[in-house]
């Protein structure tokens, strides 16, 4: 089972890769802090599948098909939703667009399962 999100403009997914690199810089810094065993394994598993996902970001950028499909398993549209609904307060007006686009799609597609 995938997820697809059609039609996505460069601008975006930089939006989103740029995003999705803060939040990987945030579960990495959050990590060493962490005393509970269950959430330290959790934020392994999520900083893993967000690295995963920001090379599929890259190669869509480099390849500059415009506009671009992405493809997510259940898992990575789950964490990229986590890190769409992230609250990042140094977020621009138009990052904040994006992402809650993109969460929007999203969430519609994950409640359609």
């Amino acid at each position: 089972m995938k997820i697809t999100l059609k039609k996505i403009k460069i601008a975006d997914i930089e939006i989103i890769q740029s995003e999705l690199l803060k939040f990987i810089r945030n579960k990495v810094d959050n990590i060493h802090h962490c005393k509970d065993y269950e959430k330290y394994c959790n934020d392994i598993i999520v900083i893993d599948t967000l690295q995963s996902m920001f090379y599929i970001f890259r190669t869509k950028i480099e390849s500059k098909k415009v506009p671009s499909n992405i493809i997510l398993t259940p898992t990575q549209s789950v964490i990229l939703l986590y890190c769409c609904q992230w609250e990042r307060k140094e977020r621009t007006q138009e990052q904040e667009i994006v992402m809650q686009s993109i969460s929007d799609i999203i969430y519609e597609r994950l409640v359609n399962i």
